[in-house]
């Protein structure tokens, strides 16, 4: 009350224009507080507002990745069905083989679901012409990835034919990389030879459980694309004798006699059930197609009869290993052999487990 009558008392002594400079001054004080406190709100909100832009942008940034999570997994799936840290040497270079064959050709045939190429007659000539492909050196690219470097060599060749096969190259799905490219021409023709060292790099496709870490091990690899080496596979009764064509190593199997057999034998998991697919061709009399206990002379699922007209088909069969603990030897595939001049040529062989 006392500062409020001192106030009054002073204001009360003022002269007039004393008064309105006052009124002034304080209305200019109230304008300026007033302007600052504005300018501080309008600066919070402005931080606010790019706060809000920002957490907006996060969400929908991670909301599209949740929309294409199952493209993406999709894409990978198909990706690391190609790759796989189980293969052997022996395997990938069987696909890279394969797979350079495959683009060779005027028209190449289409992959299965598995990247293998689909066994189509070669019935329109190659593109360019490759005699023969070297071993290759396997490489361990890094963590996680390894690399297979062939090279290969072309003959006289038009050359448009052999940028289009360069192309085919670049954009196969083995994930292939053109490291040298040598071009020759001899002055007198208007063809040129080539030699081409070229990389595949094969990623880890599965992971390594902690088990499989902590222990230094790895699963059996008894999945993915089998290689037909004639070694691995047993006869009785047959001949057995390894081809090579245009879309890789094939295995023909000729009998000797009546009921003989031929099987290959692999460990797989106790109990697991997998899905085997075999291309086939098959003349001469009755052969059937099994799986089943090494050296018996049935199998199960029942034999599934071979088509025996020299056409190329593809198989599929689905099966349950015996039920035991760890690993048990199993025969796929078994080929029985019925009649004495039966003939089967094996072109591909694939086993993929399709749940424990």
């Amino acid at each position: 009350m006392a500062v409020f009558e001192k106030i009054s008392a002073l204001w009360a002594g003022l002269s007039p224009r004393e008064r309105r400079l006052a009124l002034a001054t304080a209305a200019a004080v109230a304008v300026f507080v007033s302007w600052t406190a504005v300018q501080s709100s309008l600066r919070s909100i402005a931080a606010l507002d790019t706060e809000i832009t920002q957490v907006q942008e996060e969400i929908v940034g991670a909301a599209n990745q949740i929309a294409h999570r199952e493209t993406v997994d999709a894409l990978y799936g198909k990706v690391a069905a190609q790759h796989s840290s189980a293969w052997t040497e022996a395997e990938i270079r069987d696909r890279l083989r394969q797979e350079v064959y495959r683009l060779s050709r005027q028209d190449p045939q289409g992959l299965d679901e598995n990247g293998i190429p689909l066994n189509v007659s070669n019935t329109s000539g190659n593109l360019v012409e490759i005699p023969s492909l070297g071993e290759g050196v396997m490489a361990e690219g890094g963590e996680g990835y390894r690399q297979y470097m062939l090279n290969l060599r072309i003959p006289a060749v038009d050359i448009n034919a052999l940028v289009a096969f360069l192309e085919r190259l670049q954009l196969s799905p083995q994930s292939l990389r053109i490291d040298k490219l040598e071009i020759n021409r001899n002055p007198d023709s208007p063809l040129v030879a080539a030699s081409i060292d070229i990389t595949r790099t094969i990623v880890d496709g599965a992971r390594k459980t902690a088990g499989d870490q902590a222990s230094g091990t790895e699963s059996a690899p008894a999945e993915g694309r089998i290689p037909l080496a004639a070694s691995e596979w047993n006869a009785d009764g047959c001949a057995l004798r390894a081809l090579e064509g245009d879309s890789g190593p094939s295995l023909e199997i000729v009998a000797e006699r009546g009921g003989a057999v031929a099987e290959m034998v692999r460990r797989v998991p106790a109990g697991a059930v997998f899905e085997m697919n075999i291309d086939i061709t098959a003349r001469g009399g009755g052969a059937r197609l099994a799986v089943g206990a090494p050296g018996a002379s049935d199998g199960f699922p029942s034999p599934q009869a071979l088509k025996s007209d020299g056409g190329a088909a593809r198989y599929q069969v689905r099966f349950t290993a015996p039920e035991g603990s760890g690993e048990t030897a199993l025969a796929c595939p078994k080929l029985l052999l019925d009649a004495a001049d039966a003939v089967v040529t094996v072109h591909s062989l694939v086993l993929r487990k399709v749940s424990e």
